[in-house]
């Protein structure tokens, strides 16, 4: 245990993960170590989420005052004083509950930069009790079909070369990683509140929900490191869970009824509390953009998502996505972050997405990367799909309000229904 310590990079901080989890991330077992967008395995999986863990550890003695919050007994005791505050933050919510719903679904928006046609939302603030019985909370792996294959390392093969096992091993890395790019993204939306116009909506209703938003987000994540086997009772049984989202494809009939400039795809997101919803919310924004990363085949991507989309994996995920996501951000060309760019976003990560699985997880494993030529070469590669995005965006944005003709490219027809957004 004390070698493996030594190899998690704690500075001079007194704060530790839990032991549990220290194990897991020192595992080539876990499930980044194998990853190859993780060049170094073990290594970066835990570079990643000890520097996550840092800033974790860094708000919640921001939000507290508290310089040393290393022992289990202070832990514990703003655990219980955060928590506690959760019943009366329920019950002015319930007061307000339309007025936040409707303030999360334009705040996720604006954060995501999602267009308001896209997708149909619907925000349920602790309406009901969370139903788990639909999660997936076991991976069911599929059979190999080939005797022989082996663990895939890029970049060692060339494409044509491949397996059939092997392609599917490629998939459920790639899935894998875009999975933490989802819930990295979706980490925004527990801490939406912070934004100043949210912030002011939030105060107007009542000035109470903005402190106790803050505490009882920040002990939220820290419980994700210093609480190992409460995170893995829940994401075993579900309980517990104050969120979820769910994706609802409407079909012809519905389609019908409602006309043809309705979405298709309908986002279901629930939560306890008004950060949590905003969580789910952008969380069943990125997961439908995200649609565009699965495998062209059905079945395949089916036992893909049999593999990677289970509940066991959301903690991981939630400790390492939002590293894999700045990593991300810096690497982008500047140029995405100018005003006239703003709504490319969506377009740029759709792109990403479709490329095809080796590659993705080579231009994620360059972004991520501590050697600047790698990173050099991940902003190369976003450069190339920022150009793409921007045409598609243009050119989707000159056509709203025409009638489509049939000369149109069919590849953005098939981009528009793949979002589940109406073709102008």
């Amino acid at each position: 245990m004390a070698k493996l310590k030594e190899q998690i990079k704690y500075g001079d901080r007194p704060e530790r993960m839990d032991p549990r989890l220290e194990l897991k991330l020192g595992s080539p077992e876990n499930l980044y170590a194998k990853n190859p967008a993780m060049r170094k395995g073990v290594e970066d999986v835990q570079r990643l989420v000890s520097s996550r863990f840092g800033k974790v550890a860094d708000k919640l003695k921001q939000v507290t005052g508290i310089e040393d919050i290393s022992s289990q007994q202070v832990q514990g005791m703003i655990y219980q004083e955060m928590m506690s505050k959760v019943p009366a933050i329920t019950r002015i919510e319930g007061r307000h509950r339309e007025e936040l719903e409707q303030l999360a679904i334009d705040a996720s928006l604006e954060e995501t930069q999602v267009p308001t046609d896209w997708f149909e939302i619907e925000a349920l603030l602790n309406r009901a009790p969370i139903n788990t019985s639909d999660f997936r909370m076991k991976m069911s792996k599929p059979e190999k079909k080939d005797d022989d294959s082996k663990q895939p390392e890029i970049p060692s093969f060339d494409v044509e070369d491949l397996t059939e096992d092997e392609l599917m091993e490629l998939e459920i890395h790639k899935r894998n990683m875009i999975n933490a790019i989802i819930q990295g993204a979706a980490k925004k939306g527990h801490y939406i509140f912070q934004k100043p116009e949210v912030k002011e909506r939030l105060d107007a209703i009542d000035p109470q929900l903005y402190p106790a938003y803050l505490g009882i987000m920040a002990i939220n994540d820290f419980m994700y490191f210093s609480m190992e086997q409460m995170i893995e009772m829940m994401s075993r049984t579900g309980s517990g869970v104050a969120g979820k989202v769910k994706l609802e494809n409407k079909d012809e009939d519905e389609e019908e009824e409602g006309g043809e400039d309705r979405p298709d795809t309908k986002i279901v997101a629930e939560g306890l509390i008004f950060p949590i919803l905003c969580h789910e919310i952008i969380k069943g924004l990125e997961e439908s953009i995200a649609r565009h990363g699965l495998p062209e085949d059905p079945e395949m991507s089916r036992n893909v998502r049999g593999v990677t989309d289970v509940l066991s994996n959301e903690p991981m995920q939630l400790r390492i996505g939002p590293e894999i996501v700045e990593k991300i951000r810096f690497a982008l060309p500047d140029e995405m972050f100018d005003e006239e760019n703003k709504g490319l976003v969506p377009w740029f990560y759709s792109n990403l997405y479709q490329t095809p699985a080796q590659e993705f997880l080579e231009i994620i494993g360059n972004a991520i990367s501590e050697d600047e030529s790698k990173v050099k070469k991940a902003t190369a590669k976003f450069k190339e799909i920022m150009r793409k995005a921007q045409q598609q965006k243009s050119e989707y944005d000159e056509s709203k309000g025409t009638d489509s003709s049939e000369d149109e490219d069919d590849d953005y027809d098939q981009l528009y229904r793949d979002l589940g957004i109406p073709r102008p």
